[in-house]
């Protein structure tokens, strides 16, 4: 078994034990994996990681969080999609706004760092189509059919 059929059995493991919607006790369980994993990846991209981050599990993370809907999140998420290529494409940018467009609006605003620029860039994009709803009922049809 290679590194990637690994990955993905452990995401896989992931999501039956935790499912989508976590529990408020496992949301720091969650963060922690979201952020071990943001830091292989970003360490492997700079090459001096040896392990890259499995972005498969960083996705279920990012929509395990999206879920929980705490606006600090969005920063968390927006860290984990900047590591490279493959985490970009794997952690929708939608998934940085589980508190919702203005809520995370507000919050970036009263943190004024670059990165904050970055997202709040990010959002003005993205808000156009997004729907909470639709975007929940997304996810659910994607992991229930086991396209992950």
């Amino acid at each position: 078994m290679d590194i990637y059929d690994q990955y993905e059995r452990d995401a896989d493991q992931h999501l039956a034990a935790y499912g989508l919607r976590v529990a408020a006790d496992q949301v720091p369980i969650v963060r922690d994996v979201l952020m071990r994993e943001t830091q292989r990846e970003a360490a492997t991209y700079v090459g001096t990681g040896t392990v890259p981050g499995n972005t498969q599990l960083m996705r279920i993370c990012a929509v395990q969080l999206w879920h929980v809907g705490a606006v600090e999140d969005a920063l968390v998420v927006h860290r984990a999609r900047g590591t490279s290529m493959d985490a970009t494409g794997a952690i929708d940018a939608e998934l940085m706004l589980g508190a919702g467009v203005a809520r995370t609006k507000e919050y970036l605003a009263t943190v004024c760092t670059e990165e904050a620029r970055e997202i709040l860039e990010v959002i003005a994009w993205v808000k156009e189509w997004y729907d909470r709803g639709r975007y929940a009922a997304f996810l659910d049809r994607y992991y229930r059919a086991g396209s992950h």
